[in-house]
């Protein structure tokens, strides 16, 4: 039997704030906006066989990865495929974890078959597998670019339009309240109508003056006035700013991130830490 074994490594994401761009065509959907990537992040082994089945474990527990499965299905059809991704973060929170899984996964599965493909080639892929499957607009491009990135035009890699916040090694602070459904907050048109005019606004200021400082009030602004920014969230954001620090809600997910927030967030859950990921996306 032949077996083909590939890794690869995906960094999580965090959105800050952002803009819904919608087209007929999954490659041009996506998102405008400003966020960071961590080192936090995905590892994906894959490993194909002869056969038809698909098997994908999220931390050692076989679970249902829509996006991940459309990867799949798309570079490797009528193959056996297990995927087995070891995840830092927490799923369905804000971290970009569908799309890190998707987009490692992608790039295994290309090194594993000898696909051929380029790098942005493989990417567009999980990027249409994210939007087809409603778990994120945004996330790929950032994760295959590393950063601080914003997201000047939406779309996959090798469509949207990106640029960087050049930022040192920044350490990012974060604790966890909960999830916050993707697809119903696309669903609702009022919502999605305050995250638009939020998300231009935030843009326009981050492109006057684009500096990581900047991004993070920013952010707190879109918060705020999308009604997105839950109470403990934004409690653990005031105690941050009152010690000295900076924080923002993470987008979307109940969570905070903050820059010199650790003791602070410690009063309000199990606070985590890790680097802004200055790479994108890459084998191992």
């Amino acid at each position: 039997m032949n077996v083909m074994k590939a890794k690869a490594y995906a960094p999580s994401h965090i959105t800050g704030f952002f803009e819904i761009c919608e087209s007929e065509k999954p490659e041009r959907t996506g998102s405008k906006g400003c966020g960071f990537t961590l080192q936090a992040g995905t590892v994906t082994e894959v490993v194909v066989k002869d056969g038809e089945a698909i098997s994908i474990q999220l931390n050692g527990v076989e679970r249902s990865a829509p996006t991940t499965e459309s990867v799949v299905r798309e570079l490797a059809a009528n193959r056996s495929v297990e995927v087995r991704s070891k995840i830092d973060v927490l799923i369905g929170c804000g971290f970009g974890a569908s799309g890190a899984g998707a987009l490692s996964t992608a790039l295994a599965l290309n090194e594993a078959l000898s696909l051929i493909f380029t790098y942005e080639q493989v990417a567009k892929v999980a990027h249409i597998a994210e939007v087809e499957n409603k778990t994120g607009l945004g996330d790929v491009i950032a994760q295959s670019t590393g950063g601080v990135v914003i997201r000047k035009e939406p779309g996959a890699p090798g469509i949207g339009v990106v640029d960087r916040i050049h930022v040192g090694d920044v350490k990012i602070d974060y604790v966890v309240f909960g999830e916050i459904n993707t697809k119903d907050v696309l669903k609702d048109v009022d919502m999605k109508r305050n995250i638009n005019k939020a998300g231009r606004e935030a843009m326009k200021g981050l492109l006057q003056r684009p500096t990581f400082d900047e991004f993070v009030q920013l952010s707190k602004k879109f918060a705020i006035q999308t009604g997105l920014l839950s109470n403990r969230a934004a409690d653990a954001i005031e105690a941050v700013e009152a010690a000295g620090g900076m924080a923002s809600m993470v987008m979307l997910g109940d969570a905070v991130f903050a820059i010199n927030g650790y003791e602070a967030l410690k009063e309000f859950g199990d606070v985590k830490t890790s680097e802004i990921c200055h790479q994108g996306a890459r084998l191992l």
